[in-house]
């Protein structure tokens, strides 16, 4: 009878095992279907430049309207267009504009300014999207969202591409902001780099701050604001990243207006910021704060 009841409960952990194990595989193949599945069927959105639809791909993703690059640039400001399989990168080369794309990547180089796409550059079988407004400040266009006809309205300023990095960025704010943000999070993942540099601006805005980034990098007023201008780091030389992070900065994109501080609280010594001063967010290692 001993013998019975135990080969009953066997019976019934195994039992009771496979049901959980069913369970769980069929979750997960209906997560990955779901997955493939809005992979696979992007929502189209309306699109019109200078009032004629557009022929081209136009698809919804991360609430960000993209658009194969080429397509694009053929009905905007026509381009010689090709694409290197091996990096998976897309380029457009026209009078006024040199413009890469890589696959993977979160931005695009435009004249050797960097506009940040957030949610990336992807792949759609023989097409390289890019957001739609990204691509449009590259190429000289302008857009207008009518939420209503759920379409995007693209008109040609007749301006030309954007102008050219030696025309745009302010040397010394580039120098100054790229060091900074190399010797604070140059091991940071690339978003915490830009953040590092929104804090900096950020403070160029604000009126308890100096107006200049030289100024609030070296501020002293309430003690050394940034570490690395007291132990000499903020003069080696940034990363390619670092150079890339504060020409997003510079564009005017920003993952917070909010943030005046950042602290890594593993490294510090001061804790007068998480202590005075409202929490906003954590990317990798920092805290940031307003």
């Amino acid at each position: 009878m001993h013998c019975m009841i135990s080969e009953c409960k066997m019976i019934l952990k195994t039992a009771i095992l496979m049901t959980v194990v069913l369970c769980l595989l069929v979750s997960s193949s209906v997560s990955l279907y779901a997955q493939t599945a809005v992979s696979a069927e992007p929502e189209t959105v309306g699109m019109y430049i200078d009032g004629a639809a557009y022929s081209g791909r136009a698809v919804l993703y991360n609430d960000t309207t993209y658009i194969d690059l080429f397509e694009f640039s053929r009905a905007v400001y026509p381009c010689s267009t090709s694409y290197a399989a091996d990096t998976r990168t897309a380029q457009l080369t026209g009078e006024d504009i040199t413009l890469t794309a890589t696959d993977g990547e979160t931005y695009i180089s435009a004249n050797d300014r960097y506009l940040w796409c957030p949610s990336g550059v992807f792949t759609d079988g023989s097409y390289l999207f890019v957001p739609l407004r990204v691509a449009a400040k590259a190429l000289g266009a302008q857009v207008d969202w009518n939420a209503d006809e759920f379409a995007a309205y693209v008109t040609v300023t007749g301006n030309g591409p954007l102008a050219h990095a030696s025309d745009f960025y302010v040397e010394d704010e580039l120098y100054w902001l790229s060091r900074i943000i190399y010797a604070e999070a140059g091991a940071e993942p690339f978003d915490g780099q830009i953040a590092v540099g929104n804090v900096v601006l950020n403070r160029v805005r604000e009126e308890i701050f100096p107006s200049n980034i030289y100024d609030v990098i070296f501020d002293r007023k309430y003690g050394v604001q940034f570490t690395p201008t007291a132990n000499g780091m903020i003069y080696r030389e940034p990363s390619e990243e670092s150079v890339i992070a504060a020409k997003i900065c510079l564009e005017g994109y920003s993952i917070s207006y909010e943030i005046l501080y950042f602290i890594n609280a593993a490294l510090a010594e001061n804790f007068w910021v998480p202590q005075n001063r409202p929490y906003v967010m954590t990317i990798s290692g920092h805290d940031f704060y307003s």
